[in-house]
């Protein structure tokens, strides 16, 4: 409201972009008023609660009006919109608007009330950043919150804002908190997209990690599963897609977890090293395209060895071994073929001798040479790099199907 009240222009792309409605006179003549009655003086919170005042009037001297009430973590109440109509009746007002903002989609509405979403709103405040500094203080202000709601554990249907790209660079460093905020609305994007579920399986109702703890890590990670199932035995015996935001780049790889259930160990000792390289030139090709959109990213191969004290305790990396992944495929382009690389990450993963060792195939994306992260369509950056590591998830599904 301060934001609408503040900037006029903002105001009436509201109303006439949003709202959808034409007032009887120009924004610059309305009345904009925060969690108060008209021709009173403002209330304490407390006192605004207590008599059901709206969150917003925007209303002219003849008697149009709208107002809003807005939910974020209290559910939406339908008597609160007949109540706040009926308050607007006997102040006088003839033509009215009802506008109610929540941060999902409500099963039950009156039919004679505007909804919006939160995420609606978000988005529509960043079309309008670049020209008006309070769209811009506004869309700050939502992801701070949003941020702040998560962390806290409040925050747990629903968002304020939407995946808008990953926003970090040397400008705007990685925050744990906005990590967070932005890797849950990416998560919560794949998992409505076909493309992830008809090409390579995921399953959407998976949630991932029940809970990503910490305040001054350096990076924020989660995964998707590929299998009929969730939870802590699925994550740990079955390869998944896990998507993770660091200080320098995203992360967007295909991870075979230390404990993989015996047939998909099976299946890739099998292939023995040059059927497992042939899978990774496979691989490779599905990738050209993206890397020639996106010519500063990485395909990469990661293999670590790692020792927990004990079961939530950080662990400790005995061992890391990660590559180019056209190191290991002859070409005549950079980086330089050294096949060797391949062959000491494959023989460790046969090899393990009873060590904790994982592997991660796909894309690093790092901040500084892919500008393509910080918009929207980073979206489909990160499912174009899962779903061309197709040819090792194949292989996977083909073992729990």
């Amino acid at each position: 409201m301060t934001a609408l009240n503040e900037d006029r222009n903002l105001l009436a792309g509201f109303l006439r972009e949003l709202v959808k409605v034409k007032p009887p006179a120009k924004a610059d003549a309305l009345n904009v008023l925060e969690q108060q009655y008209p021709d009173e003086i403002e209330l304490s919170e407390e006192e605004s609660e207590r008599r059901g005042v709206p969150d917003g009037w925007v209303f002219d001297e003849e008697g149009w009006c709208v107002f809003i009430e807005s939910k974020v973590l209290a559910k939406f109440d339908t008597d609160q919109i007949r109540h706040h109509r009926r308050t607007a009746e006997r102040r006088g007002f003839k033509s009215i608007v009802a506008v109610a903002i929540t941060p999902r989609q409500e099963r039950y509405f009156p039919i004679d009330t505007i909804h919006l979403e939160w995420r609606t709103i978000y988005a529509w405040l960043q079309h309008y950043r670049p020209r008006s500094v309070w769209a811009s203080k506004a869309a700050d202000y939502f992801e701070i919150a949003e941020a702040k709601l998560i962390e806290s554990g409040q925050f747990v249907e629903g968002t304020l804002t939407m995946f808008s790209g990953v926003p970090f660079s040397r400008e705007r460093p990685f925050t744990y908190l906005e990590g967070k905020r932005v890797l849950a609305l990416a998560m919560d994007e794949l998992r409505k997209r076909n493309d992830l579920r008809e090409q390579i399986g995921i399953n959407p109702a998976a949630l991932g990690r029940p809970a990503i703890t910490g305040q001054k890590a350096d990076s924020v990670w989660n995964y998707l599963s590929l299998v009929n199932g969730a939870g802590e035995d699925v994550f740990t015996k079955f390869p998944h897609l896990t998507l993770g935001i660091n200080v320098n780049s995203v992360e967007v790889t295909v991870t075979v977890p230390n404990a993989v259930n015996n047939e998909v160990r099976r299946k890739l000792i099998a292939l023995k090293e040059e059927g497992f390289r042939s899978l990774i030139a496979e691989i490779l090709n599905n990738f050209a395209p993206l890397l020639r959109d996106q010519p500063g990213a990485l395909p990469w191969f990661r293999g670590v060895q790692r020792r927990y004290p004990s079961q939530r305790a950080k662990p400790f990396i005995d061992a890391r071994i990660e590559f180019d992944l056209r190191t290991a495929i002859s070409s005549s382009g950079p980086p330089k073929t050294q096949p060797r690389w391949l062959s000491a990450a494959y023989d460790a993963f046969i090899n393990k001798e009873g060590s904790n060792y994982q592997i991660q195939v796909g894309i690093i994306f790092p901040f500084e040479t892919c500008p393509g992260l910080n918009q929207p369509e980073a979206i489909d950056l990160i499912a174009a790099a899962w779903i061309g590591c197709k040819p090792l998830v194949k292989l996977a599904r083909a073992s729990v199907l």
